[in-house]
């Protein structure tokens, strides 16, 4: 391991240092979270055959206690559990998400955090995902589709640019930052071979500027929590410093969460901050909560308008929902929905506005996956599969089974996994073939 890295431990750590050169030996944590909006813990853990323990860092987080395949699994699959390394969830434990609340995920891709806050929104209020690398912006809208949240916005965008559409608009704003990655030395060993003071520095400035779109982003009397998977000083509690002492209506908060450690004192009470190294049971993050001073005032950013829904697409989704959405929208065929108005973004880059149904095609309406992906609503029109089935599915086979004609939701144990095209005897098989099996 790098000497100089190790010799910044050493300083940072003192007399702790020898425990966390002893973790660096062991096997990283694994974990993950059961996502509430799709089933509860009694049914997931009746269908999960593997050794786990409950985490501290997030109510509905758990560790793997074995190298089991999860990812393969069917659950994984549908949405039902998401992969996630146990001490990153912390950071939404500290930004405490309410139904009801307007949040913003400033850097959310791969979407953990973003789900995390999602499942505990319960498809009400308004979220705001962004990802400013175009690739890692489609991983996050995918992930947040297999979640299902019915509410979510998703952009791919500088922050300055979110900054523009919704200033001082959001409850609470979560910020973070990509960082030096001295947490994720056990998880990937990348991060290590990167690591340098330059990239420190880079990674600091970078953050700064971050953290000053996150907080005009910020109404009076919000929320923003700062979380970085590094340990340096120069990206954590002295980032915090400089942030604070520029932004005099801002304040640290101190929290309920009790895992980890108190961060190191700089002043400004830093030490309200979390900290979790290895030997704390998890990779590695720090945590901040502040405060923004001031009354709340009106918020506002701009509505898109919709076209009228075609009365083909109106009648396809009363007779396959259980419930209807609260809002359509209506754009060059294609069809949205959601449980949030739909708020314009007009400097942004837009990547999926909360629920896309599918789109109109020669007069006919033709649902998306995203459309059974969604949490929101149950389907009336299903075809439940067995074990051999539910695989064959999910490897883009035709399924042989006696089903109603038209289009049904496919489920295993109740469980929505995607969508198929039924003649009565064979269902037609509309998993998308870039997450079928190989």
């Amino acid at each position: 391991m790098n000497p100089q890295f190790l010799e910044q431990m050493k300083n940072l750590l003192g007399q702790d240092f020898p425990s966390y050169e002893s973790a660096l030996c062991n096997k990283p944590y694994r974990g993950f979270r059961i996502n509430l909006l799709k089933t509860d813990e009694k049914t997931f853990f009746s269908h999960f055959p593997f050794a786990y323990e409950k985490s501290p860092f997030i109510s509905n987080g758990y560790y793997l206690s074995e190298d089991a395949p999860i990812g393969n699994t069917i659950l994984h699959h549908a949405g039902i559990l998401y992969m996630q390394e146990p001490s990153a969830s912390l950071a939404v434990t500290i930004l405490d998400p309410k139904p009801g609340m307007k949040i913003l995920d400033m850097c959310a891709a791969p979407g953990s955090k973003t789900t995390a806050i999602a499942e505990r929104m319960n498809h009400t209020g308004f979220l705001a995902a962004n990802e400013i690398n175009t690739k890692r912006a489609q991983v996050l809208k995918e992930n947040i589709e297999k979640n299902g949240t019915a509410n979510c916005l998703v952009l791919n965008s500088a922050p300055q640019d979110v900054a523009k559409d919704f200033p001082q608009f959001f409850d609470a704003v979560l910020c973070d930052a990509p960082c030096s990655g001295e947490g994720m030395f056990r998880k990937e060993p990348q991060a290590e071979k990167d690591w340098s003071i330059e990239n420190i520095h880079l990674c600091a400035r970078r953050q700064k500027d971050i953290l000053e779109q996150a907080y005009l982003c910020l109404k009076p009397g919000g929320v923003l929590v700062y979380s970085t998977c590094t340990f340096n000083l120069e990206e954590n509690e002295l980032q915090i410093v400089d942030f604070l002492k520029n932004h005099e209506d801002m304040h640290m908060e101190e929290t309920d969460c009790s895992v980890g450690r108190s961060a190191f004192s700089f002043g400004m009470h830093t030490e309200y901050a979390r900290r979790v190294f290895p030997m704390d049971g998890g990779e590695g993050h720090f945590v901040a909560r502040m405060r923004k001073e001031g009354e709340e005032g009106k918020s506002y950013a701009g509505l898109l308008k919709s076209q009228k829904l075609p009365k083909e697409a109106v009648s396809f989704l009363r007779e396959n929902l259980q419930k209807e959405y609260p809002y359509y929208y209506m754009n060059h065929d294609k069809i949205y929905a959601g449980t949030s108005p739909f708020y314009a973004s007009p400097h942004c880059r837009l990547v999926r506005h909360q629920i896309f149904l599918g789109e109109m095609k020669n007069h006919r309406f033709e649902p998306s996956h995203h459309f059974y992906t969604s949490a929101f609503s149950g389907f009336t029109k299903t075809a439940e599969l067995d074990d051999r089935e539910i695989m064959k599915y999910l490897h883009g086979e035709e399924i042989g089974k006696t089903a109603d004609s038209g289009w049904t939701a496919i489920t295993w144990n109740g469980y929505v996994l995607g969508g198929a095209k039924s003649d009565g005897k064979h269902l037609k098989n509309k998993y998308p073939k870039n997450l079928r099996m190989r």
